[in-house]
């Protein structure tokens, strides 16, 4: 930790970024594929900033994803707030920083709430002063103060996310804390709040065994009477101190005690989520991460077709590299072009399927996964439209970049082949047993 370090400073962010840049030397990044780099992300580079993103607050990160080491600016084909939701969302599982962050520096607050007698506890104290006796006061002063005003500017939202756990009452407010289920009492009868004299008592002095001491500044009227009678039928859910302390509930997991992983996942609210998502269709078959990745462009239509470079501004022709017919859209050319379909024809005429082509690829993944119980192979089936896909796309590639192009034969071999590979199946030796498996199909 940076010692006098200004905690807004990216200067004390220098060390991570060289450990940073290190690992990514070593792990020779520059030829990683899209998905190489995002195992990267989150197996590596995520975990490392952890212990200063506890004490500082962050930077935003760079945009390793999409560019890795390249010099040569790349297209962001996915706005990054889309890519930090969990897969099952539509994300790409990359973790929000900016709530791990806010996650971790609540979780010195909690500590400050629940140590006894711990030395920086003592210190932090005697420093800024306890507004009660779960936290300290805010930080108004500007001199030496800016890390834990950081962490303290957390504790609203770390306080609304607890209540409060009863031991022997001694730490409670009882007006002011919310204590009961139903909020403060504070809040709930402010009419019985005014014509108390307690209002500054903790539970253990307003309770007795014989039960509630409360004592009012005048005569309630009748109609405060009813109001009365409701505030104690709220307090009959207390039962009673005891001689452990009180104490917060975490009030996101069962046994109450905060932790940063239920903190991520209650505040990292990913308000791109998509209904439906077929998320297990896209990263539970068994196929290469690059791949998996590829299908999630395609299915959040993010692919570098012609249509979609046009869109970022760089003029050519719109036509499909395949067929040369029609706009070259994803929707096109991965499930309407006529040569596509050829390639969907191998797999729909083996199993002798009833099919049309559905609109776009969420469609077309949910379908086709409907029909793996009557395939007999579950597993395999699935793996089926990103063969094709993947299939598609790398003749699509060879025709743009290298202005070469197969047959069709050789487009469904090369299909077949890619197909046999991903079951793990026995490769055949020779292109003729290809070309043998073709003709039955």
């Amino acid at each position: 930790m940076p010692l006098g370090a200004e905690s807004k400073s990216s200067g004390i962010w220098n060390e991570v970024v060289e450990k940073c840049e290190r690992r990514l030397v070593n792990w020779k990044s520059q030829y990683l594929s899209f998905g190489g780099r995002l195992t990267l992300i989150n197996s590596v580079l995520d975990s490392m900033p952890t212990y200063m993103m506890s004490i500082f607050p962050i930077p935003v990160r760079r945009n390793f994803l999409w560019e890795g080491n390249s010099d040569t600016k790349k297209f962001h084909l996915v706005k990054w707030d889309k890519l930090i939701g969990s897969k099952q969302k539509g994300g790409l599982g990359v973790r929000n920083l900016k709530i791990q962050n806010q996650s971790l520096m609540m979780k010195w607050l909690w500590r400050l709430a629940s140590s006894e007698h711990a030395l920086w506890k003592e210190l932090i104290k005697q420093k800024y002063e306890m507004e009660d006796h779960w936290s300290t006061k805010m930080v108004t002063s500007t001199y030496g103060t800016s890390i834990w005003r950081a962490i303290r500017n957390f504790w609203p939202k770390l306080r609304e996310n607890c209540s409060i756990r009863i031991g022997n009452g001694m730490k409670v407010s009882f007006w002011e804390d919310s204590w009961l289920k139903q909020g403060s009492l504070k809040t709930l009868f402010p009419d019985i709040y005014i014509l108390n004299q307690q209002q500054k008592d903790t539970v253990a002095e307003v309770w007795s065994n014989q039960g509630w001491n409360l004592s009012f500044r005048r005569p309630l009227n009748d109609w405060e009477i009813q109001r009365l009678v409701d505030f104690f039928g709220i307090l009959e859910q207390f039962k009673g101190t005891s001689t452990s302390q009180d104490g917060l509930f975490w009030n996101h997991n069962c046994n109450g005690n905060f932790s940063v992983k239920e903190a991520y996942k209650k505040f990292n609210s990913f308000t791109h989520q998509v209904t439906g998502w077929p998320w297990k269709l896209i990263w539970k078959v068994k196929i290469p991460p690059k791949v998996s990745c590829f299908t999630w462009l395609l299915a959040k239509q993010a692919v570098l077709t012609q249509e979609n470079l046009m869109k970022r501004g760089i003029h050519l022709s719109p036509r499909c590299f395949l067929c040369g017919e029609e706009a070259e859209t994803v929707n096109h050319l991965f499930l309407h072009c006529r040569i596509t379909n050829i390639l969907w024809s191998i797999f729909i005429n083996w199993k002798d399927l009833f099919w049309v082509m559905p609109r776009n690829i969420v469609q077309a993944l949910k379908i086709w996964s409907s029909f793996a119980n009557i395939s007999g192979h579950k597993e395999r089936w699935k793996i089926i439209p990103t063969c094709i896909w993947w299939s598609v796309w790398k003749e699509r590639n060879l025709r743009c970049f290298q202005n070469k192009s197969n047959s069709i034969q050789k487009m469904k071999m090369n299909c077949l082949v890619l197909f046999h590979f991903w079951c793990k199946q026995e490769y055949m030796e020779d292109l003729e047993s290809v070309m043998n498996a073709l003709g039955t199909l």
